[in-house]
């Protein structure tokens, strides 16, 4: 139970002892004791209490990350204005290289080579729903992308299909120091058949205490051997918690 390690860890991290909690919150120690061994739950005046001392929102105190309304979406999404932005970006970049000679027609072909590319520019993503997940896939390789009209393939997954989701967590190993690229951090789900990868993106990975929790009120088994979610309720990054497991 995520409540119970967040009251721990909380008040570790703020240097307060049992007996200073209960105090503050005209509790005894023995209850303080019971919310951290999972024992019992805290009162909600006592939660706002704790909230406040711990100068953090329910959400992050309750299930470990901030809130997200759903549908969430988790990736990046293709819409027309970031299109319309890449190529009015695209035209003033080719404009410099050009000195801004409009009638050259090497601006304008490298224009259209600019826009012909687009397609690929665009990448998958996935959205948290109340009823299940939707998978949005481009299709891959130029033909494909043209063939398909710029549109993406939708994928409808509700959370009843879903027999369990394990947490995937990968370093990468860093050929030289200026190897940046990111280390592998997704779910697979586990459907009757099949499994699916999703990936998560170093700005939405937060909010996946709150998800674990959310897929385990659905019935849905959370495979976690590595511990991924204790490690990210500790605030540290995960490859210094994993190194700090061994």
């Amino acid at each position: 139970m995520i409540i119970q390690d967040m009251l721990k860890l909380n008040r570790k991290k703020r240097g307060y002892t049992q007996e200073q909690v209960a105090k503050q919150l005209f509790v005894s120690t023995q209850a303080v004791s019971k919310w951290e061994n999972g024992q019992s739950m805290p009162s909600i005046d006592n939660l706002l209490a704790l909230s406040d001392m711990y100068n953090l929102s329910l959400d992050e105190l309750i299930q470990g990350s901030p809130f997200f309304k759903k549908p969430y979406v988790i990736g990046k999404k293709y819409t027309w204005k970031k299109g319309m932005r890449f190529m009015i970006g695209w035209f003033f970049v080719v404009s410099l290289i050009s000195g801004f000679y409009y009638q050259s027609l090497w601006l304008w072909g490298m224009f259209v080579v600019g826009v012909t590319f687009l397609p690929l520019m665009m990448s998958d993503y996935w959205m948290i729903e109340q009823e299940g997940l939707t998978l949005k896939q481009y299709p891959k390789g130029l033909k494909e992308s043209y063939r398909a009209h710029w549109t993406y393939i939708t994928r409808s997954i509700p959370y009843s299909e879903i027999t369990a989701v394990e947490i995937i967590y990968q370093p990468k190993i860093r050929m030289s120091p200026m190897d940046v690229g990111p280390d592998t951090f997704g779910l697979r789900v586990h459907l009757t058949d099949e499994q699916v990868s999703l990936p998560f993106k170093t700005d939405t990975a937060k909010f996946l205490p709150q998800f674990i929790q959310f897929l385990s009120r659905k019935g849905i088994m959370v495979i976690d051997e590595r511990r991924i979610v204790e490690g990210m309720l500790t605030g540290k990054p995960i490859y210094e918690w994993l190194e700090s497991q061994i």
